[in-house]
């Protein structure tokens, strides 16, 4: 009877090394068939939502012009996007994309496609953008104190090769991208309102108009944050304001927020309100409210008790690129202020457009040679108001009581007492 002769050391090795190279290839093939399955039913899908009307959607391409190439790995596929018109291809590739998006990882690759993804930042380019994923966050122990550091996975590169250079949120107008942006960004529990500077709307209580309505909340809560730096006005290299007039966060939520010292600090209630008094002065416009993307982005849990103060120039403020590039589904997030309107005397506009060069909601028009307000787009900044050379445009609040209105609106959304 004849013994099987036992098997060496690396031949043993060769032979787990094989079973788990055919195991690797048959999982990535797996793998591979459904991110081309899924590619397939994402460039179908709006179609879909086109044929049935998808109110967002329909509102999102109404004026979208944009031809897009995918490329994932070895996969390709376009879209062209033309006025409410849309035409899809898959295996086929532009002469003239405007914009090519190329996908890095397999395994995030899939994620995404399956819906999967509740979270992404973005750095921005001239040209080009990219897309990375927070995979995870690790809290580490530093000489200054503990702070949360997030490991980020690169998801996708974007390049623009001709015409308008938008933000990334322009993607945000696709619909499996507005998945991403509707579970981060959370617009139905997100409520915020501009605060307008303008000297037209009178003083209340002695105080102006932003400062009380802030001073309330500065005095009704006990943890304060402020960030050092306004990051907008830094990456954009802003000319016009101060850039080192940060965002405050205020509530309990906000204790649990760890960042390196050099990126801001607690601070007491005087130096929150001096705070505030510099960024007025600056000519920046306030705006607060509950917005949950800043916390998670800070990588802090928002229980309803973290509110946000952001001070906004026209030029760099990110609220402006995302009424300008996003899906309107966004757009509610911030609302204007009750009781307060917005007038233009087309007696008194010679239609020089200067309101349109503020205008960070594309809130304005020139028609006829006059200017005309898009009430529905329009959040009330009085920006305009404060440049228009022919004293125009006229903002007014009707009501004190409005400023109770407001309190109690921000106040059913976020609580920092």
């Amino acid at each position: 009877m004849s013994q099987t002769k036992p098997l060496k050391h690396n031949e043993i090795k060769k032979i787990r090394e094989k079973n788990y190279m055919t195991n690797y290839k048959n999982k990535m093939s797996e793998i591979r068939k459904e991110i081309e399955s899924l590619f397939k039913k994402m460039l179908e899908a709006v179609q879909f939502l086109i044929e049935q009307k998808e109110e967002i959607l329909m509102n999102d391409l109404k004026d979208y012009n944009m031809k897009i190439q995918w490329f994932i790995k070895e996969l390709k596929g376009y879209q062209v996007f033309e006025n409410g018109k849309y035409t899809y291809a898959f295996g086929e590739r532009l002469d003239d994309p405007d914009l090519s998006i190329e996908f890095v990882d397999d395994d995030l690759t899939l994620k995404f496609l399956r819906g999967e993804i509740g979270e992404y930042t973005y750095i921005y380019y001239k040209r080009k953008f990219k897309l990375y994923y927070p995979e995870s966050r690790e809290e580490i122990e530093k000489q200054t104190g503990p702070i949360i550091v997030k490991h980020l996975k690169h998801l996708l590169t974007a390049h623009y090769s001709k015409g308008i250079v938008y933000h990334p949120f322009v993607l945000s107008k696709l619909p499996i991208f507005r998945k991403v942006i509707e579970k981060f960004y959370m617009p139905e529990v997100n409520e915020g309102s501009y605060i307008p500077i303008n000297t037209s709307l009178g003083n209340f209580d002695n105080q102006t108009l932003p400062q009380k309505l802030i001073d309330y909340f500065i005095d009704k809560t006990s943890t304060i944050y402020v960030q050092t730096i306004c990051g907008c006005r830094v990456y954009h290299d802003c000319q016009d304001h101060e850039k080192f007039i940060g965002c405050m966060y205020l509530g309990d939520d906000v204790k649990n927020l760890k960042h390196p010292p050099e990126k801001g600090r607690f601070i007491s209630r005087e130096e929150a309100k001096k705070h505030v008094d510099r960024a007025i002065k600056n000519g920046l416009v306030p705006t607060f409210g509950r917005f949950t993307f800043e916390s998670t982005s800070l990588s802090v849990e928002d229980t309803g008790h973290f509110m946000s103060m952001c001070f906004c120039c026209p030029c760099c403020c990110i609220n402006g690129k995302m009424m300008q590039n996003s899906t309107t589904e966004l757009h509610g997030a911030v609302k204007r202020m009750e009781g307060l309107t917005v007038e233009i005397d087309p007696e008194k506009c010679i239609g020089c457009g200067t309101c349109m060069d503020v205008c960070v909601f594309v809130g304005r028009d020139i028609i006829n040679g006059k200017a005309v307000i898009d009430q529905d787009r329009c959040l009330g900044c009085g920006r305009c108001e404060r440049v228009c050379p022919n004293g125009a445009i006229d903002i007014k609040l009707d009501d004190p009581k409005r400023l109770d209105e407001l309190i109690k609106r921000i106040e059913s959304s976020v609580d920092v007492s």
